[in-house]
């Protein structure tokens, strides 16, 4: 029998949302991501569930695993319009503290137990251990049987909280040269399938959220697009910026605000930046793309020659505060207020791209060779133009921004300053004497390695000191940053594998401050000279066969040395072997192992010195053959 009813006005609206959820909630909601923590303080959390269905939701804690006593957070309703999900805020936590936590759906406990412990009172100088990285594939694209080996090494160290400092995924991996301008954040579906996909359960990044909380800024390519700006992304490959419509980036942090449990921003209005405090440690996590002026304009092209030139406009080119636009205090006003007001003993400026200054020097040989092709890992043969292009995404091609940001620290005194950054698909550390600050890079957790650092050196651009994926490593595995904190004493910076080596290793004491950029620390009592080739350049057909190129040794050491072109490739071995002390050479004829003749060009002498008691060192020399 059917029945009618006629209900009016408001009534009318309430009763049929309350018979839609009644009916919905007849059907088993299930847990389908989370619960995840994030937004630590010393005294409260942020937490992300996400269901399949509408449902009510919210966050169960107990400083015992058996919930014998518990709080809760406030109840949220998931819903259709932020893809099922729901951020919850729990405050009123004790200091310094283990707590359990599971998620609730409709009342009932759903899913597994996990564990964060709350921040020890801002101010408090206790030893912790956090790590970091950036740059990895998420499922479906990465389900090799290894993937993500590197989450399950850095829940072995139990750190403090874990820093995801971009690329948490390719979101814009359907964006290609055909279509380049469908960016994925244009459709917010996409965006909350980016976060579905960081999330998920299956790959082993949970076995690190299961017991510790997480933090998050993206880069490029979890924003919008490769090398993206606030409104463009880059084509290198054509030396262009795309447009992109402004809700492109609006998506992406609005996504962010709704989908991942962070901290307070900042700046809501224009981008993700925000600040963290763990014990005496601040944590100044920047937001590299939402307020970025394009990077191409920092080139321009000379009518007389047709070459590029780098010539930023300084007073506009920025890469924290590029958006006029923009309502309210920007990044770099920001950042330059809450430094100069930390009490913190230590300080880091967590970038998603590389800070190093010393890259200024591989920016002018990319120009400079800029019609050259040069092969460049996970890019294949490329000009010497697109290269620079790629280096203008880093630090180095906001100059201006980068020299101000070193002398504000500087005039004001600002010691312990040290620099968490990523995008590289590779791993290294500087001292400062080359980045101008501390720099530990750890930009490749679960991606193919670049191995940019290794080739930038036999490029003859040293500016990692400290070691890392270098010339010298044979390591290429995926790797991340882990830091000790000693308390006001010392910062101890490491780079380790998936399989837990450390492959770099660097104490930054207390009172360092901003360093010239003066090269690579000399090492006391060098114990290798290379001394310039002669004749360069040099015909190979002439009565002058050969070139050579003329080195000492302080001590018996194992040398190695060959012959690479600006591909990388090895063109000829010339040495390996035990040589006792004193003046040696290396000659070459200008052929290739079979005895061919190379063709003309600029080739590369490598050389790798391995002394007896372990010390290592490494030497470029550029050689110059014509016919």
């Amino acid at each position: 029998m059917l029945t009618s009813y006629f209900i009016r006005g408001k009534t009318t609206r309430l009763v049929l949302a309350g018979m839609v959820f009644f009916i919905q909630s007849l059907f088993a909601q299930k847990l389908t991501h989370g619960p995840i923590a994030g937004g630590v303080s010393s005294t409260s959390a942020r937490f992300y569930v996400r269901v399949d269905t509408m449902a009510k939701v919210n966050i169960q804690l107990s400083t015992s695993k058996n919930f014998l006593t518990s709080l809760f957070g406030g109840e949220q309703v998931a819903a259709a319009a932020n893809d099922f999900a729901a951020l919850i805020d729990v405050d009123n936590l004790v200091t310094d503290i283990l707590y359990f936590y599971r998620a609730v759906v409709n009342g009932t406990p759903a899913g597994e137990v996990r564990q964060f412990r709350t921040f020890p009172p801002p101010g408090r100088r206790v030893p912790f251990l956090f790590t970091f990285g950036s740059c990895q594939q998420n499922r479906p694209w990465q389900d090799s049987p290894s993937a993500g080996r590197v989450f399950t090494q850095m829940a072995n160290d139990r750190p403090c909280f874990f820093l995801q400092i971009g690329d948490w995924g390719y979101p814009d991996t359907t964006d290609t040269a055909k279509d380049s301008t469908r960016f994925f954040s244009l459709e917010m579906n996409r965006v909350q399938a980016s976060y579905r996909a960081k999330y998920d359960s299956t790959y082993s990044l949970q076995q690190l959220l299961r017991m510790t909380p997480v933090d998050y800024v993206y880069d490029d390519h979890d924003y919008m697009n490769n090398n993206a700006s606030a409104f463009t992304a880059n084509d290198a490959g054509r030396a262009r910026e795309i447009p992109a419509p402004p809700q492109a980036r609006l998506n992406s942090i609005r996504g962010y605000q709704q989908l991942f449990p962070g901290y307070p921003l900042a700046n809501a209005n224009g981008g993700i930046w925000h600040k963290f405090t763990y014990g005496n440690a601040d944590f100044f996590m920047l937001d590299t793309r939402s307020q970025r002026s394009p990077n191409m304009k920092a080139l321009r092209r000379n009518p007389a020659t047709g070459q590029y030139e780098f010539l930023p406009d300084n007073q506009r080119h920025s890469i924290l505060a590029g958006d006029s636009t923009l309502i309210g205090e920007n990044q770099r006003d920001w950042l330059q207020r809450e430094l100069r007001a930390s009490p913190a003993d230590w300080k880091f400026i967590v970038t998603s791209v590389p800070f190093n200054r010393g890259l200024r020097r591989a920016l002018d040989l990319a120009l400079t060779a800029q019609d050259s092709v040069v092969f460049v890992p996970g890019f294949g043969q490329v000009t010497g133009l697109f290269v620079a292009i790629e280096l203008l995404d880093k630090w180095v091609g906001f100059e201006r921004e980068q020299q101000w940001l070193l002398r504000f620290i500087f005039e004001n005194r600002i010691k312990n300053v040290i620099v968490l950054s990523g995008d590289t698909h590779t791993a290294a550390i500087d001292d400062g004497a080359n980045a101008g600050l501390p720099e530990i890079m750890a930009g490749g957790l679960d991606i193919t390695n670049s191995r940019i650092v290794a080739l930038l050196e036999l490029l003859g651009v040293r500016i990692w000191n400290r070691g890392g994926q270098t010339l010298m490593s044979s390591n290429f595995n995926n790797a991340y940053g882990r830091l000790n904190v000693f308390g006001a004493d010392s910062v101890r910076l490491e780079v380790v594998d998936e399989f837990g080596s450390v492959l770099a290793r660097h104490i930054v004491l207390d009172g360092s401050l901003p360093t010239r950029l003066t090269g690579p620390k000399s090492e006391a009592g060098k114990s290798f000279t290379l001394s310039p080739n002669y004749p360069n350049p040099w015909r190979a057909t002439t009565s002058e066969a050969t070139t050579k190129s003329s080195y000492s040794l302080s001590a018996e050491a194992f040398v190695t040395a060959a012959i690479y072109d600006l591909l990388g490739r090895r063109v000829r071995f010339l040495q390996k072997g035990k040589q006792p002390a004193g003046d040696h050479f290396l000659l070459w004829d200008g052929k290739d192992e079979r005895g061919t003749v190379l063709p003309n060009g600029i080739y590369l002498l490598a050389m790798k010195i391995v002394f007896q008691n372990g010390r290592q060192q490494t030497a470029t020399q550029k050689i110059a053959l014509i016919k």
